[in-house]
């Protein structure tokens, strides 16, 4: 065993890799299909294979594609002939998932597969890198390195469940987000691309398929688990300006002046230029998806940095009132500043001018002179006399009154106010205002005009500005007119809106645009979207014909899609005005149960956590049941003085020899499973890990696999590596055992063989020597390797499907503790009914001093009561050792915890986010 172990720890032969990662001796011939998921239906694959000629030589492939790389690796490997085949298996194998084997149904989705042909090709244009590098084997990153696994924030001590995050982060937003990170992070495609390693190579669609949703899970719970991180106050902000800095333009690192006009730069390709714009729609239609803490200002800067809209057209929605005419003053028009993502995208502000029009109704009379020698206030009369100006609708004759001075205006008119404004005026009507004489024969009669109100009847643009977003109207402020402020008058201020028109909007991809759908979007079935994707979608993102609304009554951006009326050429022209919207709300993939993990090192203190948690639950789970122990032995020992039943036999004990027998021999067995619990528990996760490795290098070294496929097949071998490690500790325990086991049995059938463990240990060294403590090793193997093996096998079956029927215990620390008390009962009677025929024997070898050998034991045992006799005590030891095994379990689970190494303590898992996010990732 030790050879074995030091073995598999030695064994570094090194090994072929794709983009870093080990793939173990794989041929050439499958390290280029299991990169084949990368490529949706096979139609990239097999026309970049087309290109290279039969004649051409390594040096010749180094400018090729990835895929042609691909297939030169292929050809050296396994010839031409033979290379041919492969491919056609290949691609079939790819593209049987998109494939239906009723025809009736292919007819009836033909838009379906449409819109997943626009999707799944702007998936596969994301995805693919540069030609030069996409695929460069020496300087990817590894997503997987072990610097980037982290301790998981999951544990059931602290009460931390996976599902945290979704009080801020919904679950369409945790999928989506993987989506994202898996068609624009280099290391999450390849880790994704890798995966595919774990598909055996025969597998049926259904196969695929059900892996395939599997590995994504994982892949969107780590996601989830990384989004613990921004759960604070100011997380989503800090979030959406990471995805932004790291996928956006700014992430193609050019200078300030190049970032205005990208267009210019030789620095980086159109493919790199409309990836980078396309990342940023894809952001804004991610956090879209939040609604509580939807981060609105700053998709409106995103949408703006992607449309950059200019003012084309503005709406006054009220004209408002109490303006003056034009030769006074007019009001100034302000535009808001363009919403700034960067510097680098810095906008323009647009200009206009207000222009007013007649309202009809009489603002105010200007009193040009305020007369003398009014007593009364004087009449007013405002006379229309029949102009030029042109109103067909009915006219009101507006009305008003005077107003005398005090103090040194008296008998003066103050002023004129107005009562009714009237309607139907026009600056060319020839308006006449006449205020009454007054009384006294030298007084002086007043004199005033009308003054007509006036509104906005248009903004005229001077500057249309740039740099704002097509998708929310914008708000252009008017100034008031005088008296608006304090509401007096009537007057109000006017107020207009503005749909700026952008070079694109949000429902126009930058990548595929041949693929974009371009009809009439009632043709285009998403119901494949609302019922939750296939595997052959996972990594397909919203494609042309998704796009964002701002609603104003939720204060928040919504998903949505234009409806078949709207001119789908208008809105590819960026004029979103007018349209009409159907909010949508897809399912994007399903979030796994547990993320991407991978166990924890044993160092000392993991060691030592393990021992301690065995050593107790072991040694206090056996002295608590003590009795059970004692009578068990008695009957086995003595069969026919001890056979009147469980019941009877307690009471017989209890009567004859008093309540301190139940306890003989607490002190072996208290000792032996203190230090047998350490062995045995530890020992178990020891050899579970070391056989795990072993096997794995075995299937890398002589099978040909990949490491992904070799941890895959080894994830399905996990009850036989449990049962071939407790097995291994079970023939380690036996040697601590039978020692101390001997020792118990000596003082439970002759209670007078000595006056304590020291003295009856003494008496058997000196009468029978110290080997005969050892004697029943081989006998304790054969009991206690069964007993261990269906102990760990049960428990781990029963545990198992407890958790699978009921979820949320994976979840509750309460509930983790009777799924273990459950699954330790079940274990402990099937344990005990394989083990009782050598437990047994070894109660007969023991209970006194004697030459026989094992064999000796069972031939007189037969003897006395035949095959029968085997079971003696089994009723006994199925009660003891349910009750043993559940305590065991529910004691190991509860100290585990308590000591920082119980499961959860023990996972690492892979951040996903932060690796992508990480700035040193950029490549």
């Amino acid at each position: 065993i030790w050879l074995i172990l030091l073995g598999a720890s030695s064994v570094t032969a090194k090994q072929p890799s794709i983009n870093g990662v080990r793939l173990g001796f794989v041929p050439s011939r499958w390290r280029s299909t299991t990169l084949l998921d990368m490529v949706k239906g096979g139609a990239y694959f097999r026309s970049e294979m087309s290109q290279i000629e039969p004649t051409q030589k390594a040096g010749d492939v180094s400018s090729n594609t990835p895929c042609q790389r691909m297939r030169f690796d292929l050809r050296n490997s396994v010839g031409e002939h033979e290379e041919k085949d492969y491919i056609i298996d290949a691609v079939k194998a790819v593209t049987t998932v998109n494939q239906s084997n009723d025809e009736t149904m292919r007819q009836s989705c033909f838009h379906r597969r449409q819109f997943i042909a626009a999707s799944a090709a702007l998936a596969t244009q994301l995805s693919l890198a540069t030609p030069t590098d996409a695929l460069d084997t020496k300087n990817l990153p590894i997503l997987t390195e072990k610097s980037n696994y982290q301790q998981s924030p999951i544990n059931k001590r602290s009460g931390i469940t996976l599902s945290e995050p979704e009080r801020i982060f919904p679950l369409s937003f945790i999928t989506y987000l993987s989506r994202f990170l898996l068609v624009f992070d280099e290391k999450c495609q390849q880790w994704w691309y890798t995966q595919a390693q774990a598909i055996p190579a025969k597998s049926a669609k259904e196969d695929v398929e059900r892996i395939r949703l599997r590995q994504f899970g994982q892949f969107a719970a780590s996601v989830e688990v990384g989004l613990m991180d921004f759960e604070r106050k100011d997380g989503v902000s800090i979030l959406i300006d990471s995805l932004v800095r790291r996928y956006g333009p700014s992430s193609l690192n050019l200078s300030d002046d190049e970032m205005k006009d990208l267009s210019s730069s030789t620095k980086v390709t159109d493919r790199e230029i409309r990836k980078s714009k396309e990342a940023l729609r894809q952001i804004a239609l991610l956090f879209s998806l939040l609604k509580e803490y939807q981060p609105v200002d700053y998709i409106t800067q995103i949408l703006a940095a992607d449309d950059d809209a200019r003012i084309e057209k503005i709406e006054i929605v009220d004209g408002g009132a109490g303006y003056y005419p034009p030769a006074y003053t007019a009001p100034d028009v302000t535009f808001p500043d363009p919403p700034t993502l960067a510097t680098n995208f810095r906008g323009s502000v647009a200009k206009g001018t207000a222009i007013l029009k007649e309202s009809g109704r009489v603002l105010k009379i200007e009193l040009t002179q305020g007369g003398r020698g009014y007593l009364d206030s004087p009449s007013v009369e405002i006379r229309y006399l029949g102009g030029k100006g042109d109103y067909e609708g009915k006219r009101v004759q507006a009305t008003a009154q005077a107003i005398l001075g005090k103090k040194k205006l008296k008998g003066s008119v103050e002023q004129i106010e107005i009562v009714d404004p009237g309607m139907g005026y026009r600056s060319l009507d020839d308006i006449a205002v006449t205020v009454s004489p007054p009384e006294s024969k030298d007084g002086v009669t007043a004199t005033a005009k009308a003054i007509l109100e006036y509104e906005v009847a248009s903004i005229e643009i001077v500057e249309k500005g740039s740099g704002y977003a097509a998708e929310k109207a914008i708000n252009i402020v008017i100034d008031p007119p005088p008296g608006a402020a304090s509401g007096t008058g009537g007057s109000r201020s006017a107020f207009a809106v503005s749909y700026p028109k952008g070079r694109s909007t949000s429902y126009e991809s930058f990548i595929g645009s041949d693929s974009a759908v371009s009809a009439s979007l009632s043709n285009v079935d998403t119901s494949q979207w609302m019922a939750g994707p296939t595997s052959s979608q996972l990594l397909a993102l919203l494609p042309s014909g998704f796009g964002l609304q701002y609603d104003e009554s939720l204060e928040r951006y919504i998903l949505s899609r234009p409806s078949s009326s709207n001119n789908w050429d208008d809105i590819l022209g960026g004029s979103l005005e007018g349209q009409i919207f159907k909010p949508v709300n897809p399912i994007f993939g399903f979030r796994g149960r547990s993320p991407i993990e991978k166990e924890k090192t044993l160092d000392i203190s993991k060691v030592a956590g393990f021992m301690a948690s065995g050593a107790i639950c072991s040694s206090i789970a056996h002295l608590a049941l003590t009795p059970i122990d004692v009578v068990k032995t008695k009957v086995q020992t003595k069969p026919d003085v001890y056979n009147t039943g469980i019941l009877g036999t307690f009471t017989k004990v209890l009567d004859e020899e008093g309540a301190k027998t139940f306890f003989d021999g607490w002190e072996p067995t208290f000792v032996g499973y203190f230090f047998a619990g350490a062995i045995a528990f530890f020992f178990t996760e020891f050899f579970r890990r070391q056989y795990s490795s072993l096997i794995m290098t075995v299937m890398m070294a002589q099978s040909a696999v990949s490491e992904v496929s070799a941890a895959a097949k080894i994830s399905s071998l996990e009850i036989p590596l449990i049962v071939a490690s407790a097995a291994t500790s079970a023939f380690f325990c036996c040697f601590l055992l039978a020692p101390f086991d001997a020792v118990r049995i000596r003082t439970v059938s002759q209670p007078d063989y000595a006056d304590n463990i020291f003295g009856v240990v003494s008496r058997m060294v000196e009468e029978e020597g110290l080997l005969s403590l050892f004697s029943t090793v081989g006998v304790w193997m054969v009991k206690e390797i069964p007993f261990n093996v269906f102990k760990f096998l049960v428990f781990d079956i029963s545990t198992e499907f407890m958790y699978e029927a009921f979820p949320a215990a994976r979840e509750d620390i309460r509930l983790s503790l009777l799924v273990s008390l459950f699954g330790g009962t079940l274990g402990g009677i099937a344990a005990s009914v394989v083990s009782n025929p050598a437990d047994v024997v070894v109660s007969e070898l023991k209970k006194s001093k004697t030459e026989m050998s094992a064999w000796d034991a069972v031939e007189k045992i037969k003897e006395r009561a035949g095959i029968s006799a085997f079971a003696t005590g089994l009723s006994l030891r199925m009660i003891y050792y349910s009750l043993l095994v559940s305590l065991q379990f529910f004691l190991y689970d509860s100290v585990r915890i308590a000591l920082g190494v119980g499961t959860d303590d023990m996972k690492l898992y892979l951040n996903v986010l932060n690796v992508a996010l990480d700035e040193r990732s950029k490549q």
